[in-house]
């Protein structure tokens, strides 16, 4: 898929094992941040909650991330008291009904959408005519990548739609096909859908 030779694709391969790897584990390791603790009761239907008021203990406000929203209160929630733009919300409760709340198990939709990232570099640098894995194992390398493919905001998925909108126009502009274009600027629509920075 990415290269010429056979053994090519074994190294991408490893790279995104290496990659899955490095991201669940700071996925796993690293403290929750405000951002996330939001999505997280964004999630359940407590997307402001009063604090710090009053003292609130760990279990009560575990408490308020375990509740149930709709798709429609996100949306309306994000409107109200902030400015997102409500599909990797969206996302992550979809994600939230597959596999459960929890801090943890919300970043884990990062880390599958980040790996899904480092395959678009590739086809990204197989467009280029840059070596895949060199690209693959570059981006892997940096802070940022790591940081937005292990935490529970939206970034993941701006980077990753953004990342299919470059490689669906690298293609469609070497094939000569207005539909792959069409559907490159249609990843770079929901990109700034996803995030307000893409």
């Amino acid at each position: 898929m990415f290269a010429r030779s056979h053994r090519l694709p074994a190294r991408l391969l490893a790279v995104l094992v290496l990659a899955a790897a490095l991201l669940a584990g700071a996925a796993t390791l690293r403290g929750a941040e405000y951002d996330e603790q939001y999505t997280l009761l964004l999630l359940s239907g407590t997307p402001r909650p009063v604090w710090p008021e009053a003292v609130f203990t760990a279990r009560e406000a575990r408490a308020a991330e375990q509740g149930q929203t709709s798709l429609i209160t996100i949306a309306h929630d994000l409107r109200t008291p902030d400015v997102h733009p409500p599909l990797y919300f969206w996302a992550a409760a979809g994600w939230r009904d597959l596999v459960g709340p929890g801090l943890v198990r919300a970043r884990l939709l990062s880390v599958l959408l980040g790996l899904g990232a480092l395959v678009a570099v590739g086809f990204i640098a197989r467009a280029s005519r840059i070596p895949p894995v060199l690209a693959t194992l570059f981006t892997l390398g940096c802070y940022g990548f790591v940081y937005t493919g292990a935490i529970a905001r939206g970034f993941a998925l701006a980077q990753l739609l953004s990342l299919c909108g470059v490689a669906l126009l690298l293609r469609a502009e070497r094939r000569g096909r207005a539909g792959i274009g069409l559907a490159g600027g249609l990843a770079l629509g929901a990109a700034t859908f996803t995030n307000y920075l893409a």
